[in-house]
């Protein structure tokens, strides 16, 4: 039996697993609703508001449990308390609570909204109802400047509620990166500032 040269079988070795491994590839995963709600305890974002003084706002998550996320929103207004819940399809609010200056956990309380954030598929037409409207995914590649700096291929999800709207651009990784009120020529926006992820 004739045997090649050290240096030939190494190449062709090479050249073996280079095929094998090509034909391998890893198809990335579609977005899912989940990848654009981090919520891993202690994650906080920081928005920088105009048009209203209610506009800034702190964003946090407290508790963690399984699929849930208690997140507490201050607006230097008022405090509140709210419970997401991710599954497959969608992201939403199962729990919200105003006034909620303390820090207890409701991740376990009894479901007293049902309000879809994000639905799927992540691509430009998924439409949903809600309560007070209608919402659906308008952008997928939107780029979005805040004094945070500036997030690519983000979705817009622009809610519609009687004569006015309400866009909130979600980036993969991060969260809302930017909300954009408007009603009747007044404008309101929340940006981000500042964010940290845990």
């Amino acid at each position: 039996m004739r045997w090649l040269p050290y240096r030939r079988a190494f190449i062709l070795l090479l050249l073996i697993l280079g095929i094998l491994t090509g034909g391998c590839k890893t198809r990335s995963e579609p977005a899912k609703p989940a990848d654009y709600f981090p919520m891993t305890k202690g994650s906080y974002w920081e928005y920088e508001g105009e048009g209203n003084e209610f506009a800034s706002f702190t964003r946090e998550v407290l508790f963690t449990g399984q699929n849930r996320a208690q997140l507490r929103e201050d607006n230097g207004g008022t405090v509140m308390a709210s419970v997401i819940e991710t599954t497959d399809t969608a992201v939403i609010r199962v729990f919200s609570r105003g006034e909620a200056y303390g820090e207890e956990n409701y991740l376990e309380k009894q479901s007293n909204e049902n309000t879809v954030l994000l639905q799927s598929p992540i691509e430009v037409g998924t439409r949903w109802e809600f309560q007070e409207g209608t919402k659906e995914i308008t952008d997928t590649q939107a780029v979005v400047k805040t004094p945070a700096g500036e997030f690519n291929d983000c979705i817009a999800v622009t809610a519609k509620i009687g004569e006015s709207t309400v866009v909130e651009y979600y980036k993969a990784g991060i969260g809302m990166v930017k909300r954009e009120f408007n009603s009747e020529g007044f404008t309101v926006t929340s940006s981000l500032k500042k964010y940290e992820i845990k």
